[in-house]
């Protein structure tokens, strides 16, 4: 009996200290998650520069976030995103649905590339929806989170803020027109749903953003014809069409 006691006691104490550990070790844990996670999603590789999380603040914010190319692309990464700040109530944290106050993404900068088969941010996309429709759910921006799933999120307001956009394609050996994208703010996103899953989440911001440079694609031609690089309108007609 006093074995069983003493036995229990360490596994109890190893828990607490996993507890401790946890607690305030989320810089590593958010690192971690998102390199070894984010790649089966999006199939694309991750890596995060910097990490900085308050577990009872419920702030954060990541640096330097780089997201690889999809196979079949020649630029090197397709965004390499400057911070991404989060703010969080922490005490939904353990509850089914995390009430997010508020994501920023600062000065983002995007790779627009056309290979033979669509865009690099076109492949990024369906993969995440094909992620999306093998756990059950519905790639649908209004659709619910599939029933029991926990740890759905509402977030309040999302900024993706001072984008850059570089359009190329291969025949540009890694030169193309750069442009500012404009603002885009998002609220609300999850309300209706009562939560909506972190992969429905990323596939709503990448079709947000996958919108804002059709609509300023299609509105800034001129842009391109002045573009820095010369013969780049030639090369890149098959991104406006």
């Amino acid at each position: 009996m006093k074995k069983f006691v003493v036995v229990a006691l360490v596994i109890a104490a190893v828990a607490a200290g996993v507890g401790f550990w946890a607690y305030h070790s989320l810089d590593v844990i958010v690192k971690v998650a998102l390199e070894f996670f984010a790649p089966h999603v999006a199939g694309v590789s991750v890596k995060v520069g910097e990490t900085a999380f308050s577990a009872r603040e419920g702030r954060g914010s990541l640096k330097n976030v780089e997201i690889g190319n999809p196979s079949g692309f020649s630029a090197s990464r397709a965004a390499r995103l400057g911070e991404i700040r989060i703010w969080l109530d922490p005490t939904t944290v353990t509850e089914p649905v995390v009430l997010v106050h508020e994501i920023v993404i600062d000065s983002p900068v995007i790779v627009y590339e056309r290979g033979d088969r669509g865009t690099n941010l076109d492949a990024i996309q369906k993969r995440i929806e094909g992620y999306i429709k093998s756990k059950g759910a519905s790639t649908d921006a209004s659709a619910e989170a599939p029933s029991g799933t926990s740890h759905r999120l509402v977030v309040e307001r999302l900024s993706i803020r001072g984008a850059k956009v570089t359009m190329t394609n291969p025949g540009l050996k890694g030169q193309g027109v750069s442009f500012d994208l404009p603002d885009i703010e998002l609220r609300d996103v999850g309300k209706r749903q009562n939560g909506i899953t972190p992969s429905q989440l990323a596939n709503i911001v990448t079709g947000a953003i996958l919108a804002r440079i059709a609509q300023r694609v299609l509105t800034n031609i001129e842009l391109l014809r002045r573009g820095g690089v010369e013969g780049a309108i030639d090369a890149l007609k098959g991104l406006i069409h």
